[in-house]
């Protein structure tokens, strides 16, 4: 029985099926090799392949090849993720065990053990272990997935984030931690916040896939199992996944797992699309809630600009979308680095079109639950636009939360752009 190449539940262990990154997978290296063995630190939205990054850096069988050779680097993977009551004890008695069974000297890695068995040791003890490391012509790496654990977590103070970035630049002591935002901006108090300790790193940002990466992912994938998808069975997998690993993934699967039931022609497609909508579901609704109120108003006027007739007052370009909502400049930004926008000639779009019809649905009432004319009058008046009086026709047609984000675009938006787009529900 034929195997179903495509999987999404689980990061990518195995370095023949990790593909792409090759950008990201030189600048982590470059600084790691550099003469000061730098740290960088990886931002991501979830499910975009950090953990399968870091996995892939870190595998015994990768590292010698990208110059990370066991000799003179002792690799350690750690993940924090749901450690919420970690403590600076049980970090580094954690790392201990790991940099243990990862170095390749016998005499170091009874050295780490043994620290590690203590109940207490401070900075001092761990200066002078990575002194003793450097003695080796050995450099510490720590890859970190899921950070923010560490950094929002308040058992770790400004004097642990010092004692760490003190090792990192006097110690041979590289980091390369994997966040959903920014480290600084993932801290438990502005006194962490303020530290140095967040100046040592580069930023790597993980976006989507380019086209050219994607491609490769879905051929290098269907030929590994002797399956030949025909160029418009292609083109629906990549328009699904839009670029990203996850839905990407996710397309590809549900492709292939339709042929193997037998479905061809429009069956396998409707199937395709109605289990991919389904799955995809649940990371749709994270995608929408990590969003600030401004990126959702942005991404609500690219939706209403392109359901109209293209010219040039509806194209969803910056100056259109601006004009609409003055923080669509920084806002379409932030959504492009977190891969929930393609832009392509200054034209902006959502980055699937699953993800489209999912918003739309988010945003809309279900029939027969839209609010009462009163309960729309009252909340006009409180908001100060009770004379504008066609948004009364438009808004029981969504959902009451979403009414203060609808009506920073209603006040704007021509309303017959808004009828239009409030008839398809897809605003």
């Amino acid at each position: 029985m034929a195997v179903n190449p495509f999987t999404f539940g689980n990061p990518i262990r195995d370095p023949a099926r990790f593909h792409g990154r090759s950008q990201e997978i030189r600048q982590i290296t470059n600084r790691l090799l550099s003469s000061a063995h730098e740290s960088t630190s990886i931002v991501g939205e979830r499910r975009i392949g950090k953990t399968s990054l870091l996995t892939y850096l870190s595998h015994p069988d990768v590292a010698p090849r990208l110059g990370l050779a066991p000799d003179r680097f002792c690799l350690v993977y750690l993940d924090f993720q749901g450690l919420t009551d970690i403590t600076p004890l049980r970090f580094w008695q954690r790392v201990l065990a790991k940099m243990a069974r990862s170095a390749c000297t016998p005499g170091l890695a009874a050295r780490f053990k043994a620290l590690a068995a203590q109940s207490e040791f401070d900075l001092f003890d761990l200066e002078d272990l990575f002194e003793e490391v450097a003695g080796h012509n050995l450099n510490v790496v720590l890859f970190l997935d899921e950070f923010e654990y560490v950094t929002q977590n308040p058992n770790f103070g400004g004097d642990f984030f010092g004692g760490l970035r003190a090792l990192a630049i006097h110690h041979g002591l590289a980091l390369v931690p994997a966040t959903r935002r920014e480290l600084v901006d993932l801290c438990h108090s502005d006194e962490i916040k303020g530290s140095p300790f967040f100046n040592i790193f580069a930023s790597v940002v993980l976006r989507r896939f380019p086209p050219a990466d994607a491609q490769a992912l879905l051929q290098a994938y269907t030929s590994s199992a002797g399956i030949s998808l025909p160029p418009e069975e292609q083109d629906i997998v990549l328009r699904l996944g839009g670029g990203h690993p996850l839905f990407l993934q996710m397309a590809g699967h549900y492709l292939v797992e339709g042929k193997l039931q037998g479905l061809t022609g429009p069956a396998l497609l409707t199937r395709l699309q109605a289990d991919f909508d389904h799955q995809a579901q649940p990371h749709f609704s994270d995608l929408w809630a990590h969003c600030s109120e401004g990126e959702k108003i942005t991404l609500l006027a690219i939706l209403a600009l392109s359901r109209q007739k293209p010219t040039k007052k509806t194209l969803p370009n910056l100056e259109n979308l601006t004009r609409l909502h003055p923080r669509a400049r920084p806002d379409a930004t932030s959504l492009a680095n977190r891969g929930l926008l393609d832009e392509t000639d200054g034209v902006y779009s959502l980055f699937s079109p699953s993800f489209e019809n999912w918003v739309a649905l988010e945003l809309s009432a279900e029939p027969g639950h839209e609010e009462a004319a009163d309960s729309v009058q009252t909340w006009l008046q409180e908001s100060g636009w009770d004379t504008i009086d066609p948004i009364k026709g438009i808004l029981p047609r969504f959902k009451k939360k979403y009414w203060p984000i609808l009506g920073e675009l209603l006040k704007d938006l021509s309303f017959k752009m808004i009828a239009v787009a409030a008839a398809e529900r897809l605003i």
